[in-house]
């Protein structure tokens, strides 16, 4: 899925992705992480009605990969974390 977004363009094509999420909770049935080429991250979202793309802070994509990814994953796009 391709969107622009306050002049910037998002492709899930392009970008890589992160990590899932399938969600039964919120507005959102799965929620994918992706990371494009210029370091920023955003979100991919899918309902039963639509499919949207949501840019996010690295704060935001950090907290969701504490449950989405191993903690390998995280290291290896953070660095290591110290206990």
């Amino acid at each position: 899925m391709k969107k622009i977004i306050n002049g910037k363009k998002y492709d899930t094509d392009t970008a890589k992705e992160i990590g899932t999420i399938d969600t039964k909770w919120s507005d959102a049935l799965s929620k994918t992480l992706y990371q494009k080429t210029t370091g920023e991250f955003f979100f991919f979202m899918w309902n039963a009605t639509q499919e949207y793309i949501s840019p996010c802070t690295e704060d935001e994509a950090k907290e969701f990969c504490e449950d989405a990814i191993t903690v390998e994953e995280y290291e290896a796009i953070w660095g290591e974390v110290l206990e």
